[in-house]
This record gives structure tokens, sequence and C-alpha cells, in this order.
């Protein structure tokens, strides 16, 4: 079963602060860190199938709450 992404909008938050690290003029200004947060056991448009293989591939990305984080600096 494909995933379909525009179903998963709904589950998936976005998290805004700022970067660390230099910055030059806009250090400790802007907001340029996203962090993506996944809830996958809870997803209601995802097959069990489908959380076991998300949850296989990114084991390293999933945080102690269970939730799957990816950070854009």
């Amino acid at each position: 079963m494909e995933i379909l992404l525009n179903k998963l909008v709904d589950e998936i938050w976005f998290k805004t602060s700022r970067s660390g690290g230099k910055g030059g003029q806009n250090v400790n200004k802007v907001s340029t860190k996203v962090e993506l947060l996944f809830d996958i056991a809870n997803s209601l448009n995802l097959t069990e199938e489908q959380k076991f293989k998300l949850r296989s591939k990114y084991k390293n990305k999933i945080d102690s709450e269970g939730y799957l984080r990816i950070v854009s600096q």
C-alpha cells in the first residue's frame, strides 16, 4: 500500500527555533532551525506494516517519546 502524503499532513508537526552556531547579523534573531515531528505509532493513515517499515528505516531518528524527529538547521 502506498503512503499518501496529503493525508499525513494533518499528523505532522513543525517546530521552529533559533539555530545554534555562528549566524552573522541574524544570530539570535531569526528562527532558522526547523524540526519535523511525526508520531508513527498513533498515525491513523498508516498500516501496521508501513509503521514497522518507517520505524525500522528511521530508528536513529526516533526520540525517546516515539516521535520521528527530522531536524534542519
